[in-house]
C-alpha cells in the first residue's frame, strides 16, 4: 500500500513539474524610476475621479498600463487597462474601449494565451460595431479571422472574412480587401477548394496592383509642375527661332536695296547733263545703306550671341531639372525599395512567430497527451467495477484532453486486493473538481490520493471522509494562507453488501437510486469540498437507504445537466436527467452507458459544444 501511494505522489509531482513552465510567472518589478512614475499616475488619477474627470483619469490609468506591458508585468497591465473600461463607458467613449480591449489582446498574444486572445478581440469587435463605422468593424472583424486562422478554426475564419469583406467594398477600402483576400485565400487553402483560393489569391493581386498604381500616380502628379517648366522652355526657343528668321529676311532685303541703287546709277550715267548731281546723290545713298548694312551685321551678332546665351542657360537649366528628377526618382526607388525589405522581413518575422506558436502549441499538445495517459492510468477501469457489480457502467466524457471530473472506488475490507469480490463493504463515489482541463486535473489527482489516505486510516463513514476530505484539500492548497478558492462538489456511498445497506454523504451532490419503478433522489449537504472562506466545523450528513429490492443507483456530476442544445439551446436540467435515468434502469449497464452517449449526441448536435466534463456511474444493488 505505501509503495503504490509513493508511486502516486512521484506521479502527481511529475505532472505538476510538466506543466508548471505553461502556467507559471516570473516576478517582475518595475524600476524605481518608473515605479515613481506609476506612484505620479495614480494619484493623478485619484484626484481626476475624485473631480468625478473620468476621461482624465482613463487618461493617466492607459499610461500606467503601457508602463507595466513595456516593463513585462503583463498581469498589472491587463488589470489597469481593464479598469479604464468603466470610465469610458461612463463618457460613451467608445472609441478608446475597443483600443484597450485591442491592446489586451495583444498581450494575451505576447504570452500565448491564443483563447483569451480571441475573446478581447471579439470584445472590440462588439464595440466596433457601437461606434457604426463600416471601416472600424471591418478591421475588427480581420483581427477576429486572424486568431481563428492560427486557432485552425477555418470555418468560422471565412464566415468573419467574408462579412469583413462585404463591408470594406461598400466603403471602397482597397487597403482592407486586400487584406481580406489574402487571409480568404490561405483559409480556402486549408480545406483545399483551389477555386476559392484561386479566385481570392486573383482578387489580392488586383488589388495590390491598384493600390501600387495609386502611389505611381500621387508621384506622377507632384511633377507636373516641374513638367511644366520644360513646357515654358520650348515656347522659349521657338520665339527664339522666329527672330532669327526675322533678322534673316531683313538681311535679304537690304542686298536687294542695294542691287537697285548700282541700276539705278547706270541709267543716269545716260544724261551727261545731270551726271554729277546723280553721281554725288548715287555715292550718298550707298554710303548710307551701306552703313545701314554695318549696323545691321552688328544687331544680328549682338542677337546670335543672346540667342545663344538663352540657349546656353535652357540647357543648363534643363540639365539641372533632369539631375533633380533623377535625385528625385533614385531616392523613391531607394524609400520602396527600403520599404519592400521592411514588408519582406515584417513577413519573415510573422512566419517565425507562427513557427513559434505551432511549435509551442504541439509541445503543449503533446504533454497534455502525456497528462491524460497519466490519469487513465491512475483511475480505476471498468473491469475492476463490474467484479464487484456485475450490472454497472461508467460514462465518462471529459471536454477535454484532461479531465477535472474523475470517479473513484475501492474496497473497504482488510484485503490488499482493492477491488476484491468477496468484500462486505464497497466505497464509490463520482467528483467534480472547479474547472476543467490541466487546473482540474491537478485537483483530481490530489483528491484521488486523498481518498486512498482517508479510508486506509479506517475512516468507513461517508460523512467523516468527506470533512476529512474537505480538511485535506484545504491543506494541500494552502487556502488559509492564500487566495486559492479551488475545490470540489461530490457524491460518495458505502456499500454494505452483507446487511444490504448503502451510506450516502453529498458535497452540494445528489444521489439518484431507482427502486421498482419508484425513483428516489437524496441531495447533498450545501457545502464543497475546499474552497470556502475558514474551516468547516460541521460533519457532512451521512444519510442511510434500505435495500429491500434490486435497486440501480446513479452518481454525477453537473456536465449533463448544464449542457446547452436542443432545438431552443436551454440546459438539459435535473429533473429531464432524473426522468432520464428513471426510464434507463429497465437496460442492461451496457445499454444505459449507449443510450446516454447517443442523448448526449442528439442534444448537441451540430451546433453546440460541450461546456464541461460530464460524468455518470450507475449500479446495480441485488
Amino acid at each position: 500500500m505505501r509503495n503504490h501511494q509513493k508511486i502516486r505522489g512521484f506521479l502527481i509531482l511529475f505532472l505538476m513539474f510538466l506543466f508548471m513552465p505553461a502556467i507559471s510567472q516570473e516576478i517582475i518589478q518595475l524600476p524605481k524610476e518608473k515605479q515613481d512614475d506609476v506612484d505620479k499616475f495614480r494619484e493623478l488619477v485619484s484626484r481626476y475621479k475624485s473631480a468625478n474627470n473620468s476621461q482624465q483619469a482613463a487618461f493617466y490609468l492607459n499610461k500606467i498600463a503601457f508602463t507595466y506591458w513595456e516593463n513585462g508585468i503583463v498581469k498589472e497591465a491587463i488589470n489597469t487597462f481593464l479598469e479604464t473600461i468603466p470610465l469610458n463607458e461612463k463618457i460613451g467613449n467608445y472609441s478608446d474601449i475597443k483600443t484597450v480591449y485591442s491592446n489586451i489582446a495583444l498581450i494575451y498574444t505576447d504570452i500565448d494565451r491564443l483563447d483569451l486572445s480571441l475573446d478581447y478581440f471579439n470584445k472590440s469587435l462588439e464595440t466596433r460595431r457601437k461606434l457604426n463605422n463600416k471601416s472600424e468593424v471591418s478591421a475588427g472583424l480581420i483581427d477576429v479571422a486572424y486568431l481563428l486562422t492560427v486557432l485552425n478554426q477555418t470555418e468560422k475564419a471565412i464566415e468573419r472574412l467574408l462579412e469583413a469583406l462585404e463591408l470594406a467594398k461598400s466603403v471602397n477600402n482597397s487597403r482592407l480587401i486586400l487584406n481580406c483576400a489574402k487571409l480568404l485565400a490561405a483559409n480556402y487553402d486549408k480545406l483545399g477548394d483551389l477555386r476559392k483560393t484561386r479566385e481570392y489569391n486573383e482578387m489580392y493581386a488586383t488589388y495590390e496592383l491598384q493600390l501600387s498604381t495609386q502611389d505611381v500616380k500621387t508621384e506622377a502628379q507632384k511633377e507636373v509642375t516641374k513638367s511644366q517648366a520644360e513646357v515654358e522652355m520650348e515656347k522659349r526657343q521657338r520665339e527664339i527661332q522666329r527672330q532669327i528668321m526675322e533678322l534673316q529676311e531683313l538681311r535679304a532685303k537690304t542686298k536687294q536695296d542695294s542691287m537697285v541703287v548700282v541700276v539705278s546709277s547706270k541709267e543716269d550715267s545716260l544724261a551727261r547733263s545731270q551726271e554729277l548731281a546723280q553721281l554725288r546723290q548715287g555715292q550718298l545713298t550707298l554710303i548710307t545703306k551701306e552703313k545701314e548694312n554695318s549696323d545691321l551685321k552688328v544687331r544680328e551678332q549682338k542677337a546670335r550671341n543672346r540667342i545663344q546665351q538663352i540657349v546656353i542657360y535652357s540647357a543648363i537649366g534643363f540639365l539641372i531639372l533632369m539631375v533633380i528628377l533623377a535625385v528625385f526618382i533614385y531616392k523613391n526607388y531607394k524609400d520602396k525599395k527600403k520599404a519592400n525589405e521592411l514588408l519582406s522581413l515584417q513577413n519573415t518575422e510573422i512566419q517565425k512567430q507562427r513557427d513559434h506558436i505551432q511549435r509551442q502549441n504541439e509541445n503543449i499538445s503533446k504533454s497534455i497527451n502525456y497528462a491524460q495517459g497519466i490519469q487513465k492510468a491512475l483511475l480505476p477501469t471498468q473491469a475492476s467495477l463490474t467484479t464487484i457489480f456485475p450490472e454497472s457502467f461508467i460514462f465518462f466524457r471529459p471536454r477535454d484532453i484532461v479531465s477535472g471530473d474523475y470517479y473513484w472506488f475501492r474496497s473497504l475490507s482488510n484485503s490488499k486486493d482493492q477491488f476484491d469480490p468477496n468484500t462486505d463493504k464497497f466505497a464509490i463515489a463520482a467528483i467534480d473538481c472547479t474547472g476543467h482541463g490541466v487546473p482540474g486535473a491537478f485537483l483530481s489527482m490530489i483528491g484521488y490520493n486523498l481518498l486512498d489516505e482517508i479510508v486506509s486510516k479506517g475512516i468507513h463513514n461517508p460523512g467523516a471522509i468527506l470533512k476529512e476530505l474537505n480538511n485535506g484539500v484545504r491543506q494541500a492548497l494552502r487556502q488559509d494562507e492564500t487566495d486559492n478558492r479551488d475545490g470540489m462538489d461530490m457524491a460518495l456511498c458505502v456499500v454494505d453488501i452483507k446487511n444490504r445497506v448503502i451510506e450516502f454523504a453529498g458535497a452540494k451532490n445528489p444521489i439518484v437510486y431507482v427502486s421498482d419503478e419508484e425513483v428516489f433522489r437524496i441531495r447533498g449537504d450545501k457545502e464543497s469540498i475546499g474552497g470556502g472562506y475558514g474551516v468547516f466545523e460541521d460533519d457532512f450528513t451521512t444519510h442511510q437507504i434500505i435495500i429491500e429490492k434490486p435497486t440501480w443507483f446513479y452518481l454525477f456530476s453537473d456536465g449533463f445537466i448544464d449542457q446547452f442544445g436542443g432545438a431552443d439551446g436551454r440546459k438539459f436540467m435535473i429533473k429531464a436527467f432524473v426522468d432520464m435515468l428513471a426510464s434507463l434502469s429497465i437496460l442492461s449497464g451496457n445499454q444505459q452507458r449507449e443510450m446516454l452517449k447517443n442523448t448526449l449526441k442528439d442534444w448537441l448536435g451540430i451546433q453546440y459544444q460541450q461546456i464541461d466534463d460530464i460524468l455518470v456511474v450507475g449500479f446495480k444493488v441485488e
